[in-house]
């Protein structure tokens, strides 16, 4: 199964594409479409403006046999990045959780990323990644059910670039937060349920 994510922030209204035939309509920044199933083998995906101008992506990818995975697409719209992962995480365990970040935002550059309880502070907290780039993600990461927090800083310091605020994770839930770029400035997020 794919999923297919809309992370360009200057893309328009998109519709997408897959071996011709319009698989989700409408398609707005930080939206995702739902997981979409494809037969194993090679697949034509188009992302297509919704005013009908050419694609603003268009590539042939390769699927394997019971996966899902995400695509973001990722940078500015006249460039746009595929970022494709696979969302099989970890065994989950009752009352833990696995969630994952990924930094889609072409303006941040290099931040640490912390996962908290929602309200503590990260003054001595180890990150559990340092320096993430532009697309690239933490990779699945063990918490426990319940309110969480994530920040993104300034390398080294605790000079935050995002913070998401409450997040709630469900028990034996994988999520995704992808960290975008602001609309009007700015850094913003998107929370994604995987499966």
């Amino acid at each position: 199964e794919l999923r297919v994510v809309q992370a360009s922030p200057n893309a328009p209204l998109v519709n997408v594409l897959i071996d011709s035939v319009s698989v989700a309509g409408n398609l707005g920044y930080g939206n995702a479409t739902i997981y979409l199933q494809l037969k194993p083998g090679s697949h034509h995906l188009q992302v297509v403006p919704v005013s009908g101008a050419s694609p603003i992506f268009d590539q042939t990818m390769s699927f394997t046999s019971s996966t899902n995975q995400t695509l973001l697409l990722t940078g500015p719209a006249t460039s746009i990045q595929p970022l494709l992962l696979s969302d099989t995480g970890p065994t989950i365990v009752v009352n833990d959780a696995y969630v994952r970040v990924v930094n889609a935002s072409a303006t941040m550059g290099a931040a640490d990323v912390y996962i908290v309880p929602a309200g503590s502070s990260i003054v001595g907290v180890q990150p559990v990644a340092a320096g993430l780039g532009f697309d690239q993600s933490t990779g699945y990461q063990l918490t426990v059910a319940g309110n969480y927090e994530v920040f993104m800083t300034t390398p080294g310091t605790s000079s935050a670039l995002l913070s998401t605020g409450p997040i709630s994770l469900t028990s034996a839930e994988n999520q995704t937060v992808v960290t975008l770029d602001g609309t009007s400035g700015g850094f913003q997020y998107s929370v994604l349920n995987d499966q």
